[in-house]
């Protein structure tokens, strides 16, 4: 694997690792008309975002360790809506959800540190979308937190 690649592996990781951190920045001190608050109509408030949030992480960890422990692991396409309706992440305390979403990605980071560079090309198939590698799965993640986790900052500052 090139350099380039480590780099961006390393990157990706620390993007990950500081997601949890930059929510608590965002979210800590804020009332609860901030948090309901929408930017507009129809627009989705703070609970809802991070409710979505955690059951795309449930659904992407689960791919991740799916990948790391299965050669061409299958990869079952899920509703992240309907996902976080049955977990009723958006019922539940906002700050004590965050401190789960934080300890399951101490978890995962843990793991994904600990990998070779050949581990990052391993391939699940999605039911959905083909082949898929480690390194790609990560990717989808990070770009898909960092959208979100600014969409709260915006709507909190």
């Amino acid at each position: 694997m090139a350099d380039h690649s480590q780099d961006e592996i390393v990157a990706l990781v620390q993007q990950m690792a500081a997601i949890p951190d930059r929510l608590v920045r965002a979210m800590t001190g804020k009332s609860r008309e901030q948090f309901l608050r929408r930017p507009a109509a129809g627009a989705w408030a703070v609970p809802e975002i991070f409710a979505h949030m955690r059951a795309v992480d449930d659904i992407v960890t689960t791919r991740i360790y799916m990948v790391l422990s299965r050669e061409d692991a299958p990869l079952v396409s899920f509703d992240e809506r309907r996902w976080s309706e049955v977990a009723r992440y958006l019922q539940r305390d906002i700050h004590q959800s965050l401190t789960l979403f934080t300890l399951r990605r101490i978890e995962v980071v843990t793991v994904l540190r600990s990998l070779f560079a050949e581990d990052w090309q391993r391939t699940g198939q999605h039911e959905t979308y083909g082949t898929q590698t480690l390194l790609g799965i990560v990717r989808d993640l990070v770009s898909h937190e960092e959208e979100h986790c600014s969409q709260i900052e915006r709507q909190l500052s």
